[in-house]
């Protein structure tokens, strides 16, 4: 019997084997509590940052502004809308934003046209 159906042939016994299913069981719950918490706190992350940018585009779009994203503030990216060249909201929130050493001489090309409203998706064979 060559190597390889040999480690077949023990893989297969193993997975059939009760102790070796138990094992496996308690270790794969075990592994989720350790894993769990944290992959909630990057979901947690990524849905904060999504909203934040949302924000800052509805925010640009209302009054015909710009929008910079990942823009470093303090240490940390932000979203940044902009009016006639100047700061007006960064999201997450900064105090005295116009004062803000980061953003005086901000080079202005950074700053982007909020992309454009999409058109609803129709579903076939829904009313409306």
């Amino acid at each position: 019997m060559s190597a390889g159906r040999s480690i077949a042939a023990a893989a297969k016994a193993a997975a059939q084997n009760k102790t070796v299913q138990a094992l496996a069981a308690t270790a794969g719950a075990a592994a989720a509590k350790q894993v769990g918490p944290v992959l909630q706190q990057r979901y947690g992350t990524w849905r904060d940052r999504r909203m934040e940018r949302d924000r800052a585009i509805k925010l640009a779009r209302q009054m015909a502004g710009r929008v910079s994203e990942d823009t470093i503030i303090d240490g940390e990216p932000h979203v940044v809308v902009w009016k006639d060249g100047r700061p007006i909201q960064a999201f997450p929130p900064v105090a005295d934003l116009a004062a803000r050493p980061e953003l005086i001489g901000f080079d202005e090309r950074l700053a982007q046209e909020p992309p454009p409203l999409r058109a609803p998706r129709r579903i076939p064979g829904w009313p409306g």
